[in-house]
């Protein structure tokens, strides 16, 4: 009886420690033991299949030992009598194992419905800005649904800054900026990142996975920020003795201020492009090809 009572002790002890997890798992809820809160459905993917491997994982360490700790005390040795005896054959570990293996299967498919759910790229929002929608169905292994508003930003990294190219322009005359990327809220964004130099890594935590930029190919990544704010992250390939210093930030703006910025940014570009002209055709000679 005594055993009996420890054990449904240690069954309680561990669907209180489930519990307690469950509510850390909270997408509100911020903790030094998880990732922090989503602001991208594909964000809200992964931090969902963390939560599930972290809970799953801890209800089976607070398991294992309380059948540990009730064997030992099941079967220790007391005084006046030696210790009892176990013997079981082969089939005895059918039954414990049966449940570890339907775990294990569990989370693989759990693991590959979340990672093509992150993948599967969701349509712009109501709020969201409309921009080009005739895309392919397929890009870069990213599904699109049909007809969908995207916007297509062209990351580039190098030692060590992020460039952001935006939609618009001629090649190679685009608005662009370094940095910081700037985009609209409620909006599809569809990244293609590729690298002048080394292996770089994106990784905006609250917007989605870590994606590595590689030089001459083209790989893509998507996200859609539910709200307004400036969003960090930081490379976490190493790429150089610098590379702790290649940050990257998101500014999330209302589709209005977007227009505004790239308004803005077209008009100094082009400022700046005339200064200098003008400055090549005073310090050229005359008749001289510059």
């Amino acid at each position: 009886m005594a055993t009996r009572k420890i054990v449904r002790r240690l069954a309680l002890s561990a669907c209180l420690a489930a519990g307690a997890l469950a509510l850390l798992a909270s997408p509100a809820a911020a903790s030094v033991f998880g990732p922090r809160p989503a602001h991208s459905p594909n964000a809200d993917d992964i931090r969902t299949a963390y939560w599930v491997a972290i809970i799953v994982g801890a209800v089976l360490i607070v398991a294992v030992h309380a059948f540990l700790i009730a064997a030992l005390v099941r079967f220790r040795s007391r005084r006046g009598r030696s210790p009892q005896r176990f013997t079981a054959g082969a089939r005895a570990f059918v039954r414990p194992a049966a449940p570890l293996v339907a775990i294990a299967v569990g989370l693989f498919v759990f693991a590959v419905v979340m990672t093509t759910r992150a993948r599967d790229v969701e349509a712009t929002g109501p709020e969201g800005l409309g921009a080009d929608g005739d895309l392919v169905a397929q890009v870069n292994g990213l599904s699109i649904p049909s007809g969908s508003k995207v916007l297509n930003i062209n990351v580039i990294g190098q030692r060590w800054l992020w460039r952001f190219e935006y939609p618009g322009g001629a090649p190679g005359n685009r608005v662009f900026s370094y940095g910081e990327l700037t985009v609209p809220v409620d909006t599809t964004v569809l990244l293609h990142l590729t690298s002048t130099d080394v292996t770089h890594r994106w990784f905006i935590p609250t917007l989605g996975g870590q994606v590595d930029a590689l030089p001459g190919q083209d790989v893509s990544t998507w996200f859609r920020a539910d709200e307004v704010g400036r969003y960090g992250g930081q490379s976490t390939a190493f790429s150089g003795t610098s590379y702790t210093t290649m940050r990257a930030w998101v500014h999330v703006v209302t589709p209005q201020q977007y227009e505004s910025f790239i308004d803005a940014k077209r008009e100094q570009l082009t400022k700046a492009q005339d200064y200098v002209a003008k400055k090549l055709e005073e310090t050229t000679p005359s008749g001289a090809i510059p």
